[in-house]
């Protein structure tokens, strides 16, 4: 074997060896991102009438469901915030506007996402000055982020409340956002076109506009206060630009997966999350080769007004809500 021949085999058993290490990265990487978004919901409660199971079953109305393996559930917030603060100082003046669940089910290969109101009632952790859990309290889902800092402790005290809210719920990673955060993803998707459903600012119902940084965060965040409907009306908003920046982001990963570490450096200033690497990759690799439910689910209920007169309330339907449960994250077996 000549010089030149030997100097090309090297090359050649380098780049092998690196593509190999880079495809074992990879495969541990989604390994570990998989262990930490999965669960086997054996955490779950049930609704009076149903029956709770060993492994994950519950019968309901004499139907037989298994919760479904490999499903991953995130939260998302939209918090009213313009910025993020400091980590680190406790009642946050801000809350979370937007209160959404992500749900990648593999099975199905669909993504879904399942929108509360966030004047849903329900209980919320109290912290002490430490930003340590001292009890529970009843009130507004959006007050759960401000009882933390604004950062972590803001998620998990609002992840909390929406896994209680949906009976034990897991819940297996979070993401906030604030405004300034909102613009720019945007912005990295192309914009986003919608219909406007109101006439209010410069907005005129029936209109088709593209939002952009400069107009987005009024039509997200416009509510009318004469109404106990006015956060409803904002939430229908909400889920017009909620699904066309999905439906950019899932564009973006299906072309390079990698993609989205750049669309996360982008917002990254404004975001609180508890994805690591491993998660990220994991969640674009499945994402990539699933469809995008094209409603927003809407957890159902009624809004009324507090008993000061001036704040809404929303009381979940407790038995609608938990059908719904089983329909997303449970597959009926036979048994």
């Amino acid at each position: 074997m000549n010089k030149g021949t030997k100097t090309l085999l090297i090359i050649v058993c380098v780049i092998v060896g690196i593509a190999l290490l880079l495809g074992a990265a990879v495969l541990i990487l989604n390994a570990l991102g998989r262990n930490q978004l999965t669960d086997d919901g054996l955490g779950m409660n049930a609704i009076d009438g149903a029956e709770l199971l060993d492994e994950g079953r519950v019968r309901y109305k004499g139907q037989l469901y298994q919760y479904k393996k490999d499903i991953t559930t995130i939260l998302l917030m939209g918090v009213d915030g313009r910025e993020k603060s400091g980590e680190g100082d406790f009642n946050e003046p801000n809350q979370a506007d937007v209160d959404v669940l992500l749900v990648l089910d593999p099975m199905t290969k669909k993504i879904s996402m399942i929108s509360l109101s966030r004047d849903a009632m329900c209980q919320i952790d109290i912290v002490d000055a430490a930003g340590n859990i001292t009890g529970t309290a009843r009130g507004q889902l959006a007050l759960s982020y401000a009882y933390g800092d604004g950062a972590n402790l803001s998620c998990k005290l609002t992840k909390n409340a929406v896994s209680r809210v949906f009976y034990g719920l897991p819940v297996s990673a979070y993401g906030s956002i604030y405004m300034d955060g909102i613009a720019a993803l945007v912005d990295e998707v192309g914009g986003v076109t919608v219909t406007a459903l109101e006439t209010f600012d410069q907005f005129t119902e029936g209109q088709t506009v593209t939002l952009t940084r400069d107009n987005t965060e009024a039509y997200i965040r416009y509510r009318d206060h004469s109404t106990a409907e006015g956060n409803n009306q904002r939430m229908e908003r909400q889920k017009q630009v909620l699904l066309g920046m999905a439906k950019g982001l899932l564009s973006k990963v299906r072309q390079s997966p990698t993609s989205i570490l750049n669309v996360y450096k982008a917002v990254q200033r404004n975001v609180t999350t508890d994805l690591n690497t491993a998660s990220m990759v994991y969640l674009a690799r499945i994402a990539a080769g699933m469809e995008l439910n094209n409603d927003v689910i809407k957890v159902q209920g009624e809004t009324v007004l507090g008993a000061d007169g001036e704040h809404a309330e929303f009381n979940v339907d407790e038995t609608a809500l938990y059908e719904l449960i089983l329909s997303v994250f449970y597959e009926p077996i036979d048994g």
